[in-house]
């Protein structure tokens, strides 16, 4: 064993990393599939313990320690067994003027959320901390998601903090265990997937998406005569107003559903109303995780396509009836991974194979907690994306948000903006009249009121 072999250790690139593989070979200098995380902290921020807390929490989870190689036999992942520090950036702006201040504090968290990562070089994770004030701080913590999906985020955050608290008060942490790392779960799934089962699942998603085609909203522009680049997005966040997000909850209990199912719905709905096509695939992430590897950092969720028959002449409460058993079918069979589904349809070769141009999934919970000061969250995304809409509802006792990014290539901001308010038209006319047929709500007549879209 040579002196790098006792330092690191290599095992294959997993199932559910090999879309976002194969999209980052061909674009390695887009920021897409990062996952950025916002955070204004007002207190006395101690530098030295967020680097502890992060070097800390790479140490307890490998994905966090990984590279990736591509060679002859194929891709591996190679998990360093004692990183160089994780980098953490510190970004002083306290002796500049309050306008300059403003004005590099949005360039440097651009800059923090969408600097591409070379999966090649180092792991794909960064700290930025950009001193606002003796007082104010913010911060910007960002990684790849081919080692840390939305789950592991709210993993890494949490233990994160706990690690920079500890640190602070000169404490043991107080966390359990390391769990198995990401070697050990694709390890497991790769097994998993020489079984019959797994062949039958695959057969299942082969019959099911059959002449499938991804679906999205009607777009405004031309992506071959537009001036976007083609992976350029707009992201809008907005909160359902208290009285719809109470309607979502009240009518999901009483349909027997859950409230992203609501949710997903109503797209499906509102994609059949604008584009007149009732055959409508959507694709929404699912979580691949055992009680095993519960709190396992790393890539552990599948694309799965929600395709769904949706006739505007019957009521919601028959469709959402539908949409949730589809639903339910498709997280049956869930463990395929989604590149294999797309290749065995011969669809391998774009991002989400042509079955998906819509992303719709529920958000992970859990965040950022210091313990001390007063910290508060902005949500951001990326300035690129693969799909042509991508939308993460967030389900919690505050209310309910959405965050949408629509595709430059395809939509104007301005269109982008009017979709946002029609779904939730649209969203607020069927839980009114759920019993009525919907091609009775005006949903027609809310889509025709967004310019240069003609409802189907």
């Amino acid at each position: 064993m040579t002196n790098t072999d006792a330092l690191t250790r290599t095992f294959p690139l997993g199932p559910l990393q090999q879309q976002i593989w194969r999209f980052w070979r061909k674009n390695r200098d887009s920021p897409a599939y990062i996952m950025p995380e916002v955070y204004f902290f007002d207190g006395d921020f101690d530098v030295e313990a967020v680097t502890y807390a992060l070097d800390e929490t790479a140490r307890r989870h490998e994905s966090l320690r990984t590279t990736f190689h591509e060679g002859d036999s194929g891709v591996v992942q190679l998990v360093s067994h004692d990183p160089a520090h994780a980098p953490v950036e510190v970004l002083d702006l306290r002796e500049l003027s309050a306008a300059a201040r403003a004005e590099r504090l949005e360039a440097a968290i651009d800059a923090a959320a969408n600097t591409p990562f070379d999966l090649s070089a180092r792991p794909p994770i960064r700290l930025t901390a950009i001193l606002l004030s003796d007082s104010r701080t913010a911060l910007v913590m960002a990684a790849h998601q081919i080692v840390c999906d939305g789950t592991s985020m709210a993993i890494l955050l949490g233990e994160f903090g706990e690690l920079y608290r500890s640190a602070r008060q000169g404490t043991a942490p107080e966390l359990a265990p390391a769990p198995p790392g990401y070697g050990a779960f694709v390890t497991e799934q790769l097994a998993g997937l020489a079984g019959h089962a797994s062949g039958e699942d695959l057969a299942y998603w082969t019959e099911r998406l059959a002449g499938a085609a991804g679906s999205a909203l009607p777009g405004d522009r031309d992506a071959a005569t537009g001036d976007a680049v083609p992976l350029d997005t707009c992201a809008l966040s907005r909160t359902l107003d208290s009285g719809l997000a109470d309607a979502v909850l009240a009518y999901a209990r009483r349909a027997g559903a859950t409230p992203f199912s609501v949710l997903l719905g109503t797209m499906s709905v509102m994609i059949a109303a604008a584009t007149g096509d009732g055959d409508v695939s959507v694709g929404t992430a699912t979580s691949s995780r055992t009680p095993r590897f519960a709190r396992t950092v790393g890539m552990l969720t599948n694309l799965v396509v929600h395709r769904s028959r949706i006739d505007l002449s019957a009521t919601f409460t028959e469709t959402l009836a539908e949409v949730s058993l589809d639903l339910l079918d498709a997280i049956d069979c869930q463990d395929v991974p989604f590149s294999q589904v797309s290749d065995a349809l011969g669809r391998g070769g774009e991002p989400g194979g042509g079955l998906v141009r819509t992303a719709f999934s529920a958000g992970a919970l859990g965040g950022l907690t210091l313990g001390e000061g007063s910290l508060s969250e902005r949500v951001m995304r990326t300035s690129q994306g693969p799909f042509d809409v991508t939308v993460i509802c967030e389900i919690a006792a505050p209310g309910i948000a959405l965050d949408w990014q629509f595709a430059l290539r395809t939509y104007s901001r301005e269109l982008a903006r009017g979709y946002c308010a029609a779904y939730e038209e649209i969203l607020a006319a069927l839980l009114e009249r759920p019993d009525a047929a919907m091609d009775s709500l005006g949903l027609a007549e809310i889509l025709s009121r967004l310019g240069g879209v003609r409802a189907g």
